[in-house]
C-alpha cells in the first residue's frame, strides 16, 4: 500500500470535510483547521516518496502543521517502509506532548492519539480507531488547558476538539486505505 494513495485519499477526505473542520475550529480557535490541513495535504500529495510528511509540515505551517506532521511522518514510514505503526505513533505522541506541553485531558489531539496508541499495543488498528473516537468524543466535556481554546469562554467546554476529530479521521482512513489495498 502506498503512502501516495493514502495522502491523496486524505486530501480528498479533508477537502470534503473542510467546512465542518473549520466550523469546529471556529468555536475554539481561529476557524482555519480544515483549510490548514488541506493546504498541507495538497502539497504532500504532490511530494516525492518519503517526503510527503515534510511537505505537509512546510505547507501547512504553524504549530498544528508540525504536530500533525509528526503523526503523518509515522504513517508514511509505516506505509512506505513497513515501520511498526504502534511504535511510530507512540513516538509521535511523546514528541507532541513535549512540543505542545500537553497531556491527555487538556482537550487536544492527544485525547484521541493517546488512547489509540494504547490500543495499538495489541496491533489492532480497529481497536485503536475506536479508542481514538472515544477520546475525540470525550473532548466535548473537557475544558482546554492548552492552545487557543483555553482562552475561549469556558475553555471550549461543550465543543469537540478539531484536532482530535482530524486525528481520528486520519486513522480511520488509514484502515480503509489498507483494507482496499
Amino acid at each position: 500500500m502506498s503512502a501516495e494513495r493514502y495522502f491523496n485519499a486524505l486530501r480528498e477526505k479533508v477537502a470534503g470535510d473542510m467546512a465542518h473542520l473549520n466550523a469546529l475550529d471556529a468555536a475554539l480557535g481561529d476557524g482555519d483547521h480544515g483549510t490548514t490541513l488541506l493546504r498541507g495535504l495538497t502539497s504532500a500529495a504532490r511530494a516525492a516518496e518519503g517526503q510527503r510528511a515534510k511537505a505537509f509540515m512546510r505547507a501547512s505551517g504553524g504549530a498544528s502543521g508540525t504536530l500533525f506532521g509528526l503523526v503523518l511522518h509515522e504513517i508514511e514510514q509505516h506505509l512506505e517502509a513497513g515501520a511498526d505503526l504502534g511504535a511510530g505513533l507512540a513516538r509521535a505522541e511523546a514528541r507532541i506532548c513535549d512540543l505542545g506541553q500537553v497531556k491527555p485531558g487538556d482537550k487536544s489531539m492527544i485525547d484521541a492519539l493517546s488512547p489509540a496508541v494504547q490500543a495499538l499495543q495489541g496491533g489492532d488498528l480497529a481497536a485503536a480507531i475506536a479508542a481514538a473516537g472515544a477520546g475525540r468524543d470525550a473532548t466535548v466535556e473537557m475544558i482546554a488547558r492548552r492552545g487557543r481554546a483555553q482562552y475561549v469562554e469556558g475553555g471550549g467546554q461543550g465543543h469537540m476538539d478539531p484536532g482530535a476529530v482530524s486525528l481520528t479521521m486520519m486513522l480511520a482512513l488509514l484502515a480503509e486505505t489498507e483494507a482496499a489495498a
